[in-house]
């Protein structure tokens, strides 16, 4: 510690003798367990099980776990397997029958649960100090008992809260054997021999530092849990703090994305959570204005109507709040705060934790207090002091019913995070209408690629061509270039998400294309039962450029004002930066002035229309080109080109319309209404945008494009000056 300044050296002193005391104060008062399933509650955890069902089924549940472990009998594999393989699965199973089985005998004091949990870590004991380094290990951080550390690490969270449950159930020879050879070597593995991983600011290191910190909680060594939550240089560059300190922003939005977030909460809430119990001198839910709470309900809006995650950065699409790591956070958070629209989330993922804090969502659920859980339309900032751009999220309706618009002017994402600057993701009740590709992996299926990402997830899904945003020159922004993309982020320009009549957003990026300043404007509105996105890029560039927006969708098409040629030879609309692995399936020279394309997916229909014209043209596109493997999932999609040209704007409507029913095969509004339209640029950076529609009506939206004028502002449409008082302003006519 001597390069540790001296202030430094004090504090960590004071914050070592004090965890030393709080640790040895709450062992002798209150015994074990002592992480999260405390002592003291269980008396009133048994009471409970007698009064409220869902603390009665997430228990019956857990038995059902370990008695199925129990009657397979332990199995202790020598590590082999990469992801998904026997000896991988075989581990995750274990600590997941040790975990439950540790609860059960809490709530229960069948001696057998204790034993089954004792005779596996035995076995354990037995095995870990043998290990070397995985024999399956690849490019990411390998650990011992599996290919990956951060698997050891999840291993560890669970485990040492199984070890914590059947602490008493030990004689003392049993605890030295267990801690010794398996608790203690597993935390030298990662605090000696991976502490990189240890002390990095990523999910792994979260996961890592909660593991280690917990442990050090159990067997009542300070210097561990200094190390969790200060690194392993005990000087505050890594651990838990700054973890917490640099992943999450002032909204509780988290720097790799939803689905990680939905991921790290897990270790972010239970380390907390124990800390709370064991170290409240910290009061670690009061740090940073509550961030962590804050986590946990800005990870919900983070989804769709039918609760899936929004599917950005490296994200495997299906994900849901329904996933047993949010189990965690709903509970904790609801214990917390009693926020009662938390209890909707936990009504519908229909298990709890077996603690206090599980308790207390149970009695409340049973005395109905939950109230309906509402997405909002609203502005989540990214990055550590907010001001790394960040997510809009515009909505129009109720629960399933709603349709949601998904807008990322985020920050990079670290090393799961895609070049897709200002890329949106639009859905309409439950269904992808522009989708996400999200990550090509086929998680822990052994015969791709063991698991892991793919290929394809370089050289496609982290492409800025498979998302829905702008491609220039056909290369991805930065060049897809990591360490370039992590030094810059957009910035919101304007947001009005309260207007009943339009909700409205702007931001801008100066940097993912070299010389090129874009600005993405979006307006979502609902008029005559028909919902409109209008999307205007506004491209300034110092050299022309050739400009491409890719479209993709979901479905069918079944029409569009435009004569399409299907191509019979297999050709590509690039070679490198995503296209190579585009089959073009159709084109269209020329596309006319206002082009419109249809399709229909499920009950509804859905039109995209575009101010084209001469140089515009459209290819149908497919996915799969250069996929020897079948790697890629198939998509549909279009991708409009237009002309070299420095300054452009280019003007794209979605419109969501329609319903079939399959039940009396009635059809309404299949068509997209939008006959004209029209983009009319006025002094400065002033707009009108006109939709004139086929039962001649008119919208009519009107920008200043800077934003910074919230006085009186005119432009000429259609020879008539029009004024308006504001940044914008719509009108239906």
């Amino acid at each position: 510690m001597k390069h540790i300044p001296t202030y430094l050296f004090l504090l960590f002193v004071a914050s070592f003798f004090s965890c030393r005391q709080e640790i040895a104060t709450n062992s002798e008062n209150e015994g074990f367990p002592k992480l999260i399933l405390q002592k003291s509650s269980v008396p009133e955890m048994i009471e409970g099980l007698k009064q409220y069902p869902l603390l009665q089924s997430s228990f019956e549940n857990a038995k059902d776990i370990a008695d199925k472990g129990i009657e397979a009998g332990i199995v202790v594999p020598f590590p082999k397997d990469p992801g998904g393989g026997y000896t991988h699965e075989k581990h995750k199973l274990n600590y997941l029958e040790m975990y439950n089985a540790g609860l059960v005998y809490q709530l229960t004091g069948d001696d057998k649960y204790a034993a089954f949990v004792r005779d596996m870590l035995v076995e354990y004991a037995r095995l870990y100090p043998t290990l070397g380094i995985h024999p399956m290990q690849k490019n990411q951080a390998p650990g011992k008992l599996f290919w990956q550390g951060l698997n050891e690490s999840v291993w560890l969270v669970y485990t040492i809260q199984a070890y914590d449950c059947i602490y008493g159930f030990l004689s003392v020879e049993e605890r030295a054997n267990i801690e010794d050879n398996l608790f203690r070597n597993m935390v030298k593995f990662f605090t000696e021999e991976d502490k990189y991983s240890f002390d990095r600011v990523h999910n792994h290191g979260t996961w890592a530092v909660a593991g280690v910190g917990m442990t050090g909680m159990v067997l009542a060594d300070s210097l561990m849990v200094q190390k969790a939550l200060y690194s392993t240089k005990l000087d505050g560059s890594g651990g838990f703090l700054k973890q917490i300190d640099e992943l999450f922003s002032p909204d509780g939005y988290y720097a790799e994305g939803p689905y990680y977030q939905r991921y790290a909460l897990l270790p972010f809430m239970v380390f907390a959570q124990a800390l709370e119990n064991n170290r409240p001198d910290l009061k670690i839910f009061d740090y940073r204005e509550g961030v962590l709470l804050k986590a946990v309900t800005t990870v919900l809006q983070l989804t769709n109507s039918d609760g899936r995650f929004y599917p950005i950065n490296d994200a495997i699409k299906e994900k849901s709040w329904l996933t047993s790591e949010l189990i965690f956070g709903t509970n904790i958070a609801y214990a917390r705060t009693n926020e009662a629209t938390i209890l909707d989330v936990a009504n519908l993922q229909n298990q709890v934790m077996l603690s206090a804090e599980g308790l207390t969502v149970a009695k409340a659920v049973a005395e109905g207090k939950a109230r309906k859980f509402e997405r909002k339309s609203m502005i989540i900032r990214d990055g550590a002091n907010g001001d790394k751009g960040g997510v809009a999220l515009l909505r129009l309706g109720k629960s399933e019913k709603q349709t949601s618009l998904l807008f990322k002017f985020a920050s990079q994402g670290m090393g799961h995070g895609h070049f897709d600057r200002l890329g949106i993701s639009l859905y309409d009740k439950g269904q992808e209408i522009l989708p996400d590709y999200g990550a090509a992996r086929f998680l822990n299926v052994v015969a791709k690629e063991g698991g892991t990402y793919l290929p394809e997830n370089k050289t496609w899904a982290n492409q800025t061509v498979a998302h829905n945003t702008l491609v220039i020159n056909g290369q991805s922004g930065f060049g897809g270039r990591y360490d370039e993309a992590e030094k810059y982020n957009p910035e919101l320009v304007f947001a009005d998400l309260e207007n009943p009549e339009v909700q409205i957003v702007s931001a801008i990026d100066e940097h993912c294309y070299e010389g090129a300043v874009l600005k993405r404007t979006l307006a979502l509105m609902e008029v005559d039962e028909r919902v409109y996105l209008i999307d205007l890029f506004d491209i300034k560039s110092r050299l022309a450029g050739l400009y491409d927006l890719p479209v993709y969708f979901n479905g069918q098409i079944i029409d569009a004002n435009f004569k399409y040629v299907r191509l019979n030879q297999y050709k590509t609309p690039g070679k490198a930066h995503g296209y190579q692995h585009l089959i073009v399936d159709a084109e269209a020279k020329n596309i006319p002035a206002t082009a419109s394309l249809s399709w229909m997916n499920g009950t509804g229909f859905y039109s995209v229309t575009v101010l084209g014209g001469k140089g515009v043209d459209c290819y149908i596109t497919r996915l799969g080109a250069n996929d020897p493997n079948y790697n890629l999932r198939p998509q549909m999609g279009m991708l409009f080109r237009f002309p070299d040209s420095k300054n452009k704007k280019l003007l794209t409507v979605y419109e969501i319309h329609g319903s079939y029913n399959p039940v009396s095969e009635a059809v309404l509004g299949s068509e997209g209404s939008v006959k004209e339209l029209q983009l009319i640029e006025g002094d400065g950076e002033k707009v009108a945008v006109l939709l004139k529609l086929k039962n001649d009506k008119t919208i009519q939206l009107l920008l200043d494009l800077s934003f910074s004028n919230a006085g009186e502002n005119s432009i000429s449409v259609e020879g008539q000056t029009i004024n308006w008082t504001g940044n914008y302003k719509v009108f239906t006519n």
